[in-house]
């Protein structure tokens, strides 16, 4: 039986299946391998970290989690398929209602995240 996500013991966990998921889609894998040059060490311990303040409302990520973002392509399909890939990872590690919490948290955050890359996108066009 699975267990609600407790975000103490899960976020390495989480990440961890998470990414190597993303490396390994068709869709997803090319995109971030580019955008990180191979450096996936770095990209994971700071994932550690942005989650961990996500989850436990506990700040020990600092940066613009936005930024890195703006230049990698902006269809509704990559961000839908990264929501999917993430709350497929959820589903198949935890279950609870913390778990199911964290899933909205998580659709909102991205649909936050492509409304904001397609205004800057918008913005850049217009100059």
């Amino acid at each position: 039986m699975k267990c609600d996500i407790r975000p103490m013991d899960d976020v390495e966990l989480l990440v961890d299946v998470f990414y190597d998921r993303v490396r390994n889609d068709d869709l997803l894998g090319p995109v971030f391998e580019e955008a990180l040059q191979g450096d996936w060490p770095g990209h994971l311990n700071k994932m550690y970290r942005f989650w961990h303040s996500i989850l436990l409302d506990d700040p020990i990520y600092f940066g613009n989690p936005f930024l890195p973002h703006v230049d990698l392509p902006h269809g509704k399909d990559y961000f839908d398929h990264w929501v999917t890939l993430f709350q497929g990872t959820l589903d198949q590690l935890f279950e609870g209602q913390k778990t199911e919490e964290f899933k909205i948290q998580v659709a909102k955050m991205a649909e936050t995240f492509h409304h904001n890359i397609v205004a800057c996108s918008n913005l850049n066009e217009n100059r």
